[in-house]
């Protein structure tokens, strides 16, 4: 069944099969998030990174970081 017509059931209106796959692409989905997170927080210098600049931010030190909004506008 393709996903678009998922997105205008509700869940009572679902089968048990487009209820499963609901649920299995759902956890996938979070997985995925978990293994991004996971890596980023294994990596000791893009923690470092990360740490620093959070540390700059706070203490204003708008030379040391490029806020999300900046970077959002040039994308």
């Amino acid at each position: 069944m393709a996903s678009t017509s998922l997105r205008k059931k509700t869940v009572k209106d679902l089968t048990i099969e487009e209820f499963k796959n609901l649920i299995q692409r759902s956890i996938a989905e979070d997985i995925e998030a978990w293994k991004s997170t996971f890596e980023i927080l294994a990596d000791k210098y893009l923690m470092k990174q990360i740490i620093g600049a959070e540390k700059a931010r706070l203490e204003g030190a708008d030379l040391d970081y490029i806020p999300w909004e900046k970077v959002r506008a040039k994308g």
